[in-house]
């Protein structure tokens, strides 16, 4: 297993494994891993590979760090548009946390939400503001605000 990322204050770490990536809490979250795993099983089928009582092995999913994507008009448009179509396929269930570096665009040009670790039901303006702030922080509130307001078509 080689190391990817650790973060000592959310006391976890991620592995790659040969076919998976193994996240790993450093704290007691066995009942937490057993719920979350549940949900995800419901709303992102196949997603999870193995769990125990510290870990969890996520299938790797092959493309591009949306963060890494130049942010074109169309670009904010098509992340904005997969976010919204993403809520809605998951409801009552949202992911929560819409970073760019927590959507892979797959080399056919589909996008994936990955790090599902915030997943929750939440009040519509709850999400809505925290989509819309996420998504601020990523383009940029004059670009966001400017895409989303001359796309009628979202």
């Amino acid at each position: 297993m080689e190391l990817i990322k650790e973060n000592l204050e959310k006391k976890r770490a991620v592995y790659l494994n040969d076919n998976t990536y193994r996240k790993v809490w450093f704290d007691d979250r066995a009942e937490w891993i057993y719920r979350h795993v549940k949900i995800l099983d419901r709303i992102v089928p196949g997603y999870v590979v193995n769990y125990g009582n510290d870990y969890i092995d996520y299938s790797i999913i092959t493309g591009t760090l949306a963060s890494t994507i130049n942010h074109t008009d169309e670009f904010i448009r098509e992340i904005y548009k997969f976010c919204l179509d993403n809520i809605r396929s998951t409801k009552p269930w949202v992911h929560g946390d819409w970073a760019l570096s927590n959507i892979i665009v797959k080399p056919d040009g589909t996008m994936v939400m990955i790090d599902w670790d915030n997943v929750g039901t939440h009040r519509e303006q709850e999400y809505m503001d925290k989509l819309h702030s996420d998504l601020i922080s990523a383009f940029g509130e004059e670009n966001f605000k400017r895409v989303i307001n001359d796309s009628a078509s979202i």
